[in-house]
């Protein structure tokens, strides 16, 4: 299978005729009305059906009460809730599932990327199952970014993934990525998952940079894990899919 991070030469123009976005969120009532704005202002610019699912992962501040607003005056927003908290992993698996139209994109509620820039994703879909971004000149606390690299050193080399920005949260996949791949982790390794199972499955994927934002309010709700429980988890997801 193509693994290599260079683009393919755009085959499909940068117009999607059906899409769903995904998005998890989870006590993200600070900067959840930013995302909302400007994911209803991008998707009609993307796509010209479109629904976004939004996952909420039993969140305990405003964040059902903003989301149940925004529903009730647009209704293309769909809103999945998950009690009790159950993950991050498992709350993108499940708009996964939910997802109605043939391409299928993800990003967090975090307004961190501009979901315009789907359009540098959407040619490359007619060539691969799963087009990934990479953040370019990312906009984090040196601490993320040195985990980050960690993270994809350890996956390097306990899996085999030679990818740019593993846990990059903005990925655009044909549904039927879905069909052929059963997600089944419940820890934070979703993306390492999502790699590792396409490839088990003969799937291709590239990879194409988008620009990346510093967060506008709020703060992040991904726990930071140290190294031997990251190098657990990844040993345990060989395991799996050895078996």
């Amino acid at each position: 299978m193509n693994e290599s991070v260079r683009p393919a030469p755009p085959q499909a123009p940068d117009r999607l005729p059906q899409l769903t976005a995904v998005m998890p969120a989870y006590n993200e009532q600070e900067v959840l009305p930013l995302t909302l704005r400007e994911a209803v202002a991008a998707l009609p610019e993307v796509a010209d059906e479109w629904e976004l699912v939004v996952v909420d992962d039993g969140s305990t501040d405003r964040t059902p009460a903003i989301l149940a607003e925004w529903a009730a005056r647009e209704p293309r927003l769909r809103i999945l809730t998950q009690r009790p908290n159950q993950g991050y992993s498992r709350a993108l698996a499940r708009g996964f599932r939910a997802a109605r139209y043939p391409a299928v994109f993800y990003t967090d509620a975090d307004a961190q990327f501009d979901l315009t820039e789907i359009r540098r994703l959407a040619p490359h879909l007619a060539a691969h199952d799963m087009v990934a971004g990479y953040r370019l000149a990312r906009q984090d606390p040196w601490i993320r970014l040195l985990t980050s690299r960690t993270y994809n050193l350890l996956q390097g080399l306990v899996l085999g993934i030679r990818v740019r920005d593993v846990n990059c949260a903005f990925k655009l996949f044909r549904r039927s990525f879905f069909e052929k791949v059963e997600l089944r982790s419940d820890g934070f390794l979703i993306d390492a998952e999502l790699y590792a199972r396409a490839r088990r499955a003969g799937l291709t994927w590239t990879q194409v940079g988008v620009t990346h934002r510093p967060r506008a309010a709020g703060s992040t709700t991904v726990k930071a894990s140290t190294v031997t429980s990251t190098l657990r988890e990844l040993l345990q997801l060989r395991r799996d899919l050895d078996s």
